[in-house]
């Protein structure tokens, strides 16, 4: 990554910018089809990707808990991507969506849908995104500040019982 492409990214991640992120609508059957010509029927959604927010890290971290790694062998790694949408493909459809919208309601069932039709490279450029948002660094700084918080409480409890 250039330097100048560095700077980008941090002063993206700084100001928390958006990026307009549109997934088609494809129709189900001629009837939808229809319906999206004649202006009825959505052709697309629009959404704005803008980084994780707490609610809904707890709600990706939950799915993806559990998620598996797996080595980067050429020789397996056909095998394990293939093993993994089978096992998994619904939990990162569900984390795609829930970035996509990234409010405190669940994902719509027509976004749900609509994800499974988006093209693999959008779809590994969005969870990459979502995943990567993901603030660490201050979610712990804030478990520390809560844990220190706590034994100043409990030592000060202790002196004031004595």
């Amino acid at each position: 990554m250039e330097e100048k492409d560095i700077k980008k990214k941090a002063i993206k991640t700084l100001i928390d910018a958006s990026e307009e992120i549109t997934i088609p609508l494809l129709p189900r059957n001629w009837f939808d089809s229809l319906l999206q010509k004649i202006r009825l029927k959505k052709k697309e959604l629009k959404f704005n990707l803008r980084k994780i927010r707490v609610g809904n890290r707890e709600r990706i971290a939950a799915k993806l808990f559990d998620f598996p790694e797996f080595e980067r062998d050429q020789t397996y790694i056909y095998k394990r991507v293939f093993q993994l949408t089978v096992e998994h493909q619904e939990t990162m459809n569900y984390v795609v969506a829930v970035a996509l919208q990234n409010d405190r309601n669940e994902p719509s069932k027509q976004l749900l849908d609509a994800v499974k039709w988006i093209d693999d490279k959008l779809f590994a450029y969005i969870l990459e995104q979502a995943i990567s948002s993901v603030d660490v660094e201050n979610f712990l700084s804030s478990i520390v500040v809560i844990s220190g918080t706590a034994k100043l409480m409990k030592t000060e409890n202790q002196l004031t019982s004595l």
